[in-house]
């Protein structure tokens, strides 16, 4: 019985390493730069991708905002498709990539967190990342423009380093992002950012409302996606188009979820005329004094990105908004905007082991999905082999319950014996059809072990 228990689990750890084209995989500490020194820029004739990388750098303090910039790889017009995140949460607070002519050093990395900054001229943000995101992928036929005389001949990326009890080993660090790029592209993405500049969060006080709204003066956008940012206090954070008194919500998200790039309201576009407003609700109960908006991770934000496309002769590739809504403006708030998104623990454990095996996925569901009947038992493990095809790990008609097990952890239903059904099975992702069928009578309890 040991040798079945044992196949059934070295099984899956073989079956899981089909992951490894789908992930955004850390670099290991002692090999990071060596590995970076190895990286290019791979071409062909119209697409490319390019990594920005820290160059191994070791954070000496909490709270460390190091920048580091990367000339944009071509003298032509480019547009960046695509944003692949290489960092984990327990060693970087948040990421922003910006885009500008002249960045405050060309070479080599520095403290960004002073007065010195990211950028000599004006910087554009590109992107930004938190809390184990997932990549951003853009619409077809949409990128953010960058050479040519798009005004952005540089990267800099910039990494907040929290707190570095990550780092006590003074391990090297190398997060940063892969751009996938290509020359040719329709419409010009860009980022629209709402922040408050002036909440401050009373202790112990149960709700407070930051409100941010302004007036929209420029040609139309159209939102594809939104993100929200807060810290620890942070509950939910909405986001809206106000026309004709009427308001329209872009997103909505609890900033305690990854802060990736979520889907925006596809209905919603943004004209000359409208407001374009956001509301972060706030908790100070567990403080014992106030709390500011600032750039430590135990002061709070509050941030709304739109990412959004326009057409390319009257292209923006940044905005923002950083006035205080007026309270008569937001007594018509809808009222979903008043309501936390609750976090549960499964949603926080989910997402730590993301953080601890480094892996990244997005999840969208798929409502008419399988297009032919697929019967599952309990299933305990997903992956996606070297071809891509799924592989479902599950339990047949053996359920796993709170008389499985005894309180020495003893498997108590070996009297069923093992699942007759096949416990592994290769779908078609497209159809949900079977393409091949494992494990047969082999497993009593299919199941994933930790670090497997």
């Amino acid at each position: 019985m040991m040798g079945v228990l044992v196949f059934c689990v070295v099984v899956l750890a073989f079956i899981s390493q089909g992951y490894s084209s789908q992930e955004n995989g850390l670099l290991d500490a002692g090999g990071c730069v060596s590995r970076i020194k190895q990286q290019h820029i791979l071409t062909n004739s119209q697409n490319f991708s390019m990594d920005l990388r820290m160059p191994g750098v070791v954070p000496t303090k909490s709270d460390n905002y190091l920048c580091m910039a990367f000339p944009v790889p071509t003298s032509r017009d480019a547009y960046i498709v695509d944003f692949i995140p290489h960092a984990s949460m327990d060693k970087v607070h948040h990421m922003l990539l910006f885009g500008c002519q002249t960045p405050v050093s060309t070479s080599n990395y520095w403290d960004c967190g002073s007065v010195q900054g990211t950028c000599v001229d004006e910087a554009s943000i590109m992107y930004a990342w938190a809390r184990n995101a997932p990549p951003t992928k853009l619409p077809k036929d949409v990128g953010f423009k960058v050479g040519g005389n798009s005004g952005m001949s540089y990267f800099v990326l910039q990494i907040h380093y929290g707190d570095i009890t990550a780092f006590r080993d003074h391990h090297r660090d190398c997060s940063g992002l892969t751009l996938q790029m290509t020359s040719k592209q329709p419409f010009i993405a860009g980022i629209y950012l709402l922040m408050s500049v002036d909440t401050v969060i009373l202790p112990g006080k149960r709700v407070t409302n930051a409100d941010i709204a302004c007036d929209y003066t420029s040609y139309p956008i159209y939102p594809f996606a939104f993100r929200t940012h807060t810290h620890r206090l942070g509950k939910v954070v909405s986001g809206y188009r106000i026309r004709d008194g009427k308001w329209s919500l872009i997103g909505r998200q609890s900033p305690q979820l990854p802060q990736a790039f979520y889907p925006a309201n596809k209905e919603v576009s943004v004209e000359y005329g409208d407001i374009v407003a956001a509301r972060c609700v706030f908790t100070g109960e567990g403080r014992t004094s106030k709390t500011y908006i600032g750039g430590t991770s135990a002061d709070e934000m509050c941030n709304f990105y739109i990412m959004y496309y326009m057409d390319s002769k009257h292209a923006i590739p940044y905005m923002n908004c950083m006035e205080t809504g007026f309270k008569e403006l937001f007594q018509h708030i809808p009222a979903e905007a008043n309501v936390p998104i609750t976090v549960s623990p499964d949603q926080m454990n989910s997402m730590m082991h993301m953080e601890h095996s480094g892996k990244r996925f997005l999840l969208n569901q798929v409502s008419a999905w399988p297009q032919s009947s697929l019967q599952l038992g309990q299933v305990s493990g997903l992956a996606l082999d070297s071809d891509s095809n799924l592989v479902i790990f599950h339990r047949g008609d053996h359920r796993w319950g709170a008389d499985s097990f005894n309180r020495q952890a003893r498997y108590q239903q070996r009297s069923l014996g093992p699942i007759q059904q096949s416990t592994i099975l290769v779908v078609d992702p497209a159809q949900g059809t079977i393409l091949k069928r494992l494990g047969t009578s082999l497993c009593p309890m299919a199941t994933v072990m930790p670090g497997y």
